[in-house]
This record gives C-alpha cells, sequence and structure tokens, in this order.
C-alpha cells in the first residue's frame, strides 16, 4: 500500500480538489470528528479557524492512503492505517474530516487532520516519512498484504524491533526487504497534484526533456528541441525549470536525471547541465508566462491595434502642429508673451509644483513593496475569515435570534460540544471564559471579567438562565514570597504548563494570561509558581494544588488570601496526608486532634499488623521444628524450644507437625507459659542455665543441646 502526506494552511481551494468528480470518480464525504459542520468545505474552515491559537501557520495535515488494487478490503485497510498513524502522532483527539475517492473500481482515502490542541500545543510531525512508512508495513503485515519496498526500509526495521514488534520486523527480513537498492518514487505527491491540476503528465514533460537531451549537444540545440516540443527553459527562485504548456514548472536537473533512471542510461548530474547550458542566459518564469501572454493576444487579435496605430500615425504635420499651436496658445503664460515680467505667473508655477508632484508620486509607488502588501492584506483577510467563522460558531451554539458578530473581534476561539464533552467552550482574547452547557441549560463563566460576561450574560438571557461566574476562592504560590508575585508569562511557558498537567491527566488549557486547568466543577489558574482557584475549594481541586505542590515545588506549598478556617483544615489535613508542608496555615485545635487520633489508629494497625505476623512466624517455625527441622528449633525462643523438645512426645509432635499455622496460632501464649514451666524445672534440675543449641549442635557437649524425648 502506498501513503503520503502534505502539510498547508487548508482553505477552500483544498475542499475543492478533494470534492472533484469525474465520469470515473466518485466521492464520499468522511464522517468528522470533533467538528460540527456538514459539508466539507465548512468542516476545513472550522477546523482552521479552531487552530488560531496556535503558533503556525499551516495547521492542516492531509495524508491519503492507497489500498493496492486487489485488495477486497480497503475500508479495513484504511482504519488499520489510521488508527496506527493516529497513535504515533498523537493524533487520536484531533478535529479531522476527510472523504474516500472511488476510481476504476479502486478506493483510496484523504484525511485532513487539525496539527493544534485545545492547549495550542502543535503536533510533533518530526521524521514524518519514515515514521509514515514504518505505519505502512505494520498495517501490510496486519491486513496480509505484499510489502512494498520503501527508501527508509532499514531504519523502520531498527525502529520496529525497538518498538517490540519484532513480528513486522521479522516479515520484512524474510520478505527481502532488507537488501537491494533503496527505492525511488516516480513522483511525489506535489508532482502527482501538479499533474492533475495542469493535464500535463509528468511523464510526458520527462521523456521530452530526455529526447532533447539526447538529440543534441549544445545549449543552443538543446533549447530547440525542447521549444519544438512546447516548453521553455527558465529563470526559477532555486536553478533553472522547464515550462510546459500549462505554464506548470518543472526542475530541469530532477527532470533529466528522474529520466535517465528510468530509461536505465547513464546518470545525468546537475554539473553535466551547467556544462551544457552554460553562456546562455535564460528568461525568468515571469517572463516567459507574460511572452506567452501577448503572443497569445496577438493571435487572437482582428487587426483593429494596428489600425488604430495606422490611423495615428496618418495624421499629418500639418493637424498635429495646428493642434499644438492650438494648445500651446491656450497654456501660453505671460511671462513667454511679455518679456518685460521677470516673475512666472500663477499658472506656471502650479504646473511646475504639480509636474514635482507627480514625479514624488511615481518615486514612492517605485519604492513600495507590493509583494509584502499583497502579503499583508493575504494575513488581514485570512484573520477577517477565521473570525467571520468563530461568530458563526457562536451563532449556531446560541438561541435562535442571538447576534453573534459583534463578539466577532472577541473570539480567541470556540470549541463546539464534542460526544465527552456536551458542553461548548468560549475563551476571549482578554482572557475570560465561558461555558455553554444548553442540555444542562447552564452558562458558566471564569477568569477576567470583560466582554466574557456581557457575552455570557447576552446568551444566558436568550435562555431563561442566570450567569454563574465562578469567582477566585483562593490562592497558593510556592513559597510566601511567590504567592504573591504576578508575573507575565510568554506564551511558550503557557504552553509548557498546559503540557505539565496533560502529562498527569488533566485537561490544561493555555490562555493569554495562564494555564487554565479543569478540576470537576472548579477550575484552576496556573502561572508557574502561584495557582488561582475559582469556583470553590473542592476536593478536586485539593488534590490538584497538592499535586503541583509535590511535584513542581519541593513539597511545599504557601497559602494567599483569605481562607476560611473550614478552608485551611481541609488542606492542612490533606496535605499531612501527602507529607506536605503548607505554610501560613492555622488548622483548628479540632482538625490537629483528628490528625492525631488518626496517626494513632494508624500505629495501632501497624503494630496489630507486626504482632500477627510475629505470631504468623512463630507458628510456623514450631510446626516445622515438631517436624524435625533443627534450624527451626534454634530460631524459636527458649520457652517454645523446651515446649517442643521436652514437654512433647513423638506423638504429639507428629500430631503439631500436621496443625495449620491457623490453628496453632491461637494456642501458642498456653504453649509458651508450658515451655517456660518445663525449662525453669529443667534448669533447677541440673543447675545450670540453658543456652539455646547452635547450628552443629550434634558435635558439642550433651550439656548445651536439648534431647527430643
Amino acid at each position: 500500500m502506498i501513503a503520503g502526506a502534505t502539510r498547508g494552511a487548508g482553505g477552500a481551494a483544498l475542499a475543492r480538489h478533494l470534492l472533484k468528480t469525474t465520469a470515473l470518480q466518485r466521492v464520499l464525504v468522511m464522517p468528522s470528528r470533533g467538528l460540527a459542520a456538514e459539508d466539507l468545505k465548512g468542516q476545513i474552515a472550522e477546523l482552521v479557524a479552531d487552530a488560531a491559537h496556535g503558533r503556525t501557520d499551516r495547521p492542516v495535515h492531509h495524508i491519503h492512503v492507497d489500498p493496492p488494487p486487489e485488495a477486497t478490503n480497503p475500508n479495513e485497510i484504511i482504519s488499520v492505517f489510521l488508527r496506527h498513524y493516529e497513535a504515533e502522532f498523537g493524533l487520536q483527539d484531533a478535529q479531522r474530516c476527510g472523504v474516500f475517492h472511488l476510481k476504476d473500481g479502486r478506493q483510496h482515502g484523504h484525511v485532513i487532520y487539525s496539527l493544534v490542541g485545545e492547549n495550542g500545543r502543535v503536533a510533533d510531525l518530526r521524521h514524518e516519512y519514515a515514521r509514515r512508512e514504518k505505519i505502512s508495513r505494520i498495517t501490510e503485515h496486519e491486513c496480509s498484504l505484499p510489502f512494498v519496498r520503501g527508501k527508509h526500509n532499514r531504519a523502520v526495521h531498527k525502529a520496529l524491533l525497538s518498538e517490540g514488534r519484532v513480528d513486522v520486523a521479522a516479515a520484512m527480513e524474510a520478505a527481502g526487504l532488507l537488501s537491494g537498492k533503496r527505492p525511488v518514487a516516480h513522483s511525489t505527491p506535489r508532482q502527482r497534484a501538479q499533474a492533475e491540476r495542469t493535464a500535463v503528465p509528468l511523464d510526458d514533460v520527462r521523456n521530452a526533456a530526455f529526447a532533447a537531451w539526447t538529440t543534441s549537444d549544445d545549449a543552443r540545440s538543446f533549447v530547440a528541441a525542447l521549444d519544438a516540443s512546447g516548453f521553455d527553459v527558465a529563470k526559477g527562485d532555486r536553478g533553472l525549470v522547464l515550462v510546459d504548456r500549462a505554464a506548470g514548472t518543472h526542475s530541469l536537473t530532477r527532470v533529466l536525471a528522474a529520466a535517465a533512471r528510468a530509461e536505465g542510461g547513464d546518470r545525468i548530474t546537475a554539473a553535466m547541465i551547467r556544462k551544457r547550458i552554460a553562456g546562455i542566459r535564460f528568461p525568468t518564469v515571469e517572463e516567459i508566462k507574460n511572452g506567452r501572454a501577448k503572443r497569445r493576444n496577438l493571435e487572437a487579435g482582428d487587426g483593429r491595434t494596428g489600425e488604430l496605430g495606422a490611423t495615428v500615425a496618418a495624421l499629418g504635420p500639418a493637424e498635429g502642429a495646428g493642434r499644438r499651436d492650438e494648445s500651446d496658445r491656450r497654456t501660453e503664460s505671460p511671462s513667454v508673451r511679455d518679456r518685460g515680467n521677470p516673475w512666472p505667473s500663477h499658472g506656471s508655477l502650479t504646473a511646475a509644483r504639480k509636474r514635482i508632484r507627480d514625479v514624488a508620486a511615481v518615486k514612492q509607488i517605485k519604492n513600495i513593496d507590493l509583494q509584502g502588501v499583497i502579503q499583508a492584506k493575504g494575513k488581514i483577510m485570512k484573520a477577517i475569515k477565521a473570525q467571520n467563522f468563530k461568530a458563526d460558531l457562536l451563532a449556531k451554539l446560541a438561541p435562535a435570534g442571538f447576534n453573534a458578530h459583534p463578539f466577532s473581534n472577541d473570539l480567541r476561539m470556540v470549541k463546539m460540544p464534542t460526544p465527552g464533552r456536551r458542553a461548548a467552550r468560549i475563551m476571549m482574547n482578554d482572557g475570560g471564559w465561558i461555558e455553554v452547557d444548553r442540555s444542562g441549560n447552564s452558562v458558566r463563566t471564569w477568569g477576567p471579567s470583560g466582554r466574557a460576561q456581557v457575552l455570557a450574560g447576552a446568551i444566558a438571557s436568550l435562555m431563561g438562565v442566570e450567569v454563574e461566574h465562578l469567582m477566585k476562592t483562593a490562592a497558593v504560590g510556592a513559597d510566601a514570597a511567590d504567592a504573591l508575585k504576578v508575573t507575565k508569562l510568554s506564551e511558550d511557558k503557557i504552553k509548557a504548563l498546559a503540557m505539565w498537567w496533560s502529562a498527569r491527566g488533566y485537561v490544561g488549557i493555555a490562555g493569554p494570561d495562564g494555564c487554565w486547568i479543569d478540576v470537576g466543577h472548579s477550575r484552576i489558574k496556573d502561572t508557574g509558581d502561584r495557582l488561582e482557584i475559582h469556583g470553590g475549594l473542592t476536593d478536586e481541586a485539593i488534590a490538584a494544588t497538592l499535586l503541583k505542590a509535590r511535584d513542581a515545588w519541593n513539597g511545599g506549598v504557601s497559602l494567599d488570601g483569605h481562607w476560611t478556617q473550614s478552608e485551611q483544615d481541609r488542606i492542612w489535613i490533606a496535605a499531612q496526608r501527602q507529607g506536605i508542608e503548607v505554610d501560613k496555615c492555622n488548622p483548628s485545635p479540632q482538625i490537629q486532634s483528628a490528625w492525631r487520633r488518626e496517626q494513632e489508629a494508624s500505629a495501632k494497625s501497624v503494630r496489630t499488623i507486626s504482632g500477627v505476623r510475629s505470631e504468623m512466624i512463630a507458628a510456623k517455625d514450631l510446626i516445622a521444628a515438631a517436624r524435625g527441622d533443627k534450624n527451626s528449633v534454634i530460631r524459636l525462643p527458649g520457652d517454645l524450644q523446651a515446649f517442643v523438645a521436652i514437654h512433647l512426645d513423638d506423638e504429639q509432635r507428629k500430631f503439631l507437625a500436621a496443625q495449620s499455622v491457623a490453628d496453632v496460632i491461637p494456642q501458642l501464649e498456653r504453649f509458651r507459659q508450658t515451655g517456660a514451666a518445663e525449662l525453669e524445672a529443667w534448669e533447677r534440675k541440673t543447675g545450670r542455665k540453658f543456652a539455646p543449641p547452635k547450628p552443629d549442635a550434634e558435635s558439642r557437649a550433651e550439656e548445651n543441646r536439648l534431647e527430643m524425648r
């Protein structure tokens, strides 16, 4: 199978290209993801508008997946490829849309992704070509397709081994993909798109260029042969190019090299081309296009232009002179008629000033960077279109009758509801947030008031509800000094904070004044060394705050602002349980007593668990000693040694050896008392202090051993 990818700005041209139908091609629109628009053009426009907060001018990623012609399950193949591709580049939740093309009994897919996430982070596409080849090999293996020899087979094989896909790596090796020369693609996606757009096949360009090269021996004959085939050589931005019949451009070096490679002849290098065409100045591409346009105009004309020129030329000297004299008389100034007046007239001064202004205007126009003006206009129009699109999205999520366009310049981001999030979200340029839940009939705001309050009030009035504003509840800092510090963060810093929270399972969204995190009903604004809690100190907000203190602030946090006694108690006891220090906090005596009781209960539980464990060990050793394990006898305390060695006879030891640990534990205390009495009697009888036996007790004196009766 074959897959390709291009990255760009998106737009209506892409939609037109993907929706183009012919007599042999049908187009089916895929179900979109995370987009509200119903048609492909609107989906791409929405995707581009939603990506406006990302730091990239190419937020759209277009990939195509071409299953082999013999495949009977193209939909499954495309689905498998997309699943692996999204996992590879982190696009599982990215907005996407696309189409299926059905042509000549074959089916392939085109998918357009947004590379900008909700937090403004742009997806990392480094080494996309090689990684895409890896995904193609995985798809071919999983869908039982023949392997395609790729350009990066060896790198793909190494990557598969490191990622644990030994099955795919082994199959590639068995198919011989790691040996032989690397393949060269017939054409790039850009070349294929150009050929489709201009209707000039790439093979025709290569054949004509190669024929001209092989039938010529100098620059002039080479150019003449190309001209006979309808091609011109021009100076491009990066070297010489071929201009085809439809004004499409092709790199001369690449065309000749590819043609020679296809013919199997000698290599044609750039040095060889430069040597042959040396000494000729070639026109630019624009000059070629302008010359062709002039020729077309002359060929299409009916002679009226020539007749007009002849008419003007036919005006004789008398007519021309007469008219000139008459004009001169009309404009002749008094200074000309009266040589005695040395001062110029008002009319002559006005004419001179006008000439000076005209000359200055021409010079000013020449100094204008028209290309820069055009680019600036393009950027402005793009921004206007994006804002208008956001306003249209706002109108869709608001109740009927709402006029969204007065707020178009205030909108930074509009996120429509998705299957995983029923509420729409709006971020304003001044940092304010609005959440509109039509199904839950609620409107909520947080962050700076400003225009967010105005917009939320207008939407809420049409819904018949009150706006719920999540006020700032409290703030914390890394330490007492940081708690009071307010700093202006860069975009990179804010995006890094969003990534930090995302890595810990939270949704962090980069805003103009900081990173905002969802914590249940509440919201937290993170500015690096400071957190602001909005909407109430919920358990989720406390957990997120202590997570920040533990992982980013060296296990400490300082309270800032007014905290109620209840809020201080809640964060203090939660911090104690995690071993986090809380500065500027005064817990109540009641919560401190509760913490001490909790610690005592925990210590008692530990002691109980430890005691149970000790009893289990003693019971196991006692049972093992009864079975004759001398090492277990040595590990027992003296009272239990005496119990098993002196008190018990052989039958009793057999009975004890057959018992379970659970049966022995309840009787251990009684066994200890019996053993202590036996040990005391033995020492009184022998007159010696009992010493525990050693591991090699059998070779020692009788007095240092206990006899098993």
